[in-house]
């Protein structure tokens, strides 16, 4: 990215994932030319360019895990595999444009703000840095490996790696291979290694509500539809949106009993007893928690492939590792040749695992050293036109976090465009301490908030990743600028 000392760019945008992608397309649709997306990667995709292991699917319907304005006809399935989406990722950077604003290969490792001239300066590990007038941090959280210390870790003889780094060069045939965790990644990463290895076992500490996925490929005329008529397209879209926000939602609103809650558990109760026979490997799977409590998981073939002879489901406590494999708590070794974390993401350390330092040499872990809070999602107070495309609390289950994205970029655009030319804007203290206070009033009366520990949660309860209400409502919200909300001033008045 190289750069003359007086350039300044307009935008800065971190990620080149499908925030990035929106991002990049929505502000040339402004008329803002002047920015750059970088990435640390070698590609743009983000989340699918990272997670590319055995299995690896949407849990979102294919037609509505796309851009509303960039419609994909060609989605081969009703969830898609992650190298369709990583395709049509690439399709929409070529579409829009964007590849010439794109650098790769720039991991950000610190952005700070210069009082003098109310600019960002972001710096890059291979030391080459910009100045900006607008951050955009538009990095997902599912890319930052999140590995548990285990004791013995280090004298294991074989492979480990992390589910989203996965080695493709090493072929799990004939091999014994430990899968630890049995969430979301494992669901979809057991049933398809089984396949060939030698023997899985899966070491779970919790069970999961896992309900039926319903995938199939679409039909020949189904897809002709899409592609010739787009009002098909349209209507089909809208009714996958209502079908999330009328029936996924209500699972997590309330812990309470409703009709979507009780035909939620008949599914998984349905599904567990069609694919386990065995009452003993039934009872391990079954969770003690209310349902929606931890993220509901969806597959058709998981249950059933922990009924291979070839796979283990082990529920003791993991102890330490050892040269051969891993030892429980009940003392036994179970050998591997391979060891796979799907222990999940640090879902909150893409925003701080690099030096966020605004004015006042004011760090945003110092801002967030009680908790992580922006106003709607999007900007913290005292940090003016340093934008978050998915920042805390808005993480959602019920719906796709594209429709999620498109929403936030609509107000980050105009945040922007009120800032003007050479303007800043940060949210007031009152109106971001009131939305975290609304939010956290409203989670109250989620499952989320129910007694049963998840990653959503930290340990002193305070819920920092989820948002409470439907898509519809933060649409509303985000569409437009409550500028009565906001300190916009010029950049020698900060």
């Amino acid at each position: 990215m190289p750069q003359h000392q007086n350039d300044i760019l307009d935008a800065l945008v971190i990620g080149a994932g499908f925030a990035g992608i929106c991002l990049g397309k929505r502000l040339l649709d402004a008329g803002i030319s002047n920015f750059r997306i970088c990435d640390k990667a070698e590609k743009v995709g983000g989340t699918w360019f990272w997670n590319s292991y055995p299995g690896a699917a949407c849990d979102v319907m294919s037609h509505f895990y796309c851009f509303s304005f960039e419609p994909n006809p060609d989605w081969s399935r009703k969830y898609s595999p992650w190298n369709e989406i990583q395709a049509y990722s690439e399709h929409c950077t070529d579409k829009f444009g964007l590849r010439p604003y794109i650098d790769h290969g720039k991991e950000v490792s610190i952005s700070r703000f210069d009082d003098a001239s109310g600019l960002w300066e972001v710096s890059f590990e291979d030391g080459s840095r910009v100045r900006t007038r607008h951050v955009v941090d538009g990095s997902g959280g599912l890319h930052v490996p999140l590995v548990p210390k285990f004791a013995g870790a280090e004298s294991f003889a074989g492979e480990t790696w992390h589910s989203s780094l996965w080695r493709h060069d090493i072929d799990l045939a004939g091999k014994k291979v430990a899968v630890i965790g049995s969430a979301a990644s494992a669901v979809q990463i057991v049933p398809e290694i089984a396949k060939t290895a030698a023997h899985v076992a899966l070491f779970q500490r919790t069970a999961n509500y896992v309900i039926p996925r319903f995938d199939r490929a679409y039909h020949a005329w189904e897809k002709w539809c899409f592609r010739h008529l787009p009002l098909y397209g349209r209507l089909y879209r809208l009714f996958l949106f209502l079908r999330y926000d009328w029936l996924a939602y209500p699972i997590v609103k309330t812990s309470a009993d409703n009709i979507q809650r009780r035909y939620a558990v008949r599914q998984f109760r349905k599904l567990l007893t069609k694919s386990v026979p065995d009452p003993e490997l039934r009872e391990k799977l079954t969770p003690d928690y209310p349902i929606g409590c931890k993220r509901v998981l969806i597959s058709d073939n998981f249950f059933t492939s922990l009924n291979r002879e070839n796979v283990s489901l082990l529920t003791e406590g993991i102890e330490r590792f050892t040269p051969r494999g891993v030892q429980t708590v009940d003392g036994n070794v179970h050998e591997a040749d391979v060891i796979v974390y799907a222990t999940g993401f640090d879902t909150q350390g893409h925003h701080t695992d690099r030096r966020v330092i605004g004015p006042n040499g004011r760090t945003l872990s110092e801002a967030w050293s009680d908790a992580p809070i922006a106003y709607e999602g999007c900007m913290v107070t005292g940090f003016p036109n340093y934008h978050f495309v998915t920042g805390p609390n808005t993480g959602v289950g019920s719906t796709s976090v594209i429709f999620m994205i498109e929403q936030s970029a609509n107000m980050i655009i105009n945040c922007i465009k009120a800032a003007g030319g050479e303007g800043l804007i940060s949210p007031k203290e009152e109106a971001m301490q009131a939305y975290d206070k609304e939010i956290q009033d409203s989670l109250a009366g989620t499952v989320w908030a129910t007694s049963c520990q998840s990653w959503y949660k930290r340990e002193d309860g305070h819920i920092t990743i989820l948002y409470p209400y439907n898509a519809q409502t933060y649409r509303r919200r985000h569409r437009k600028l409550r500028e009565e909300h906001f300190d916009i001033r010029q950049a020698h008045t900060i």
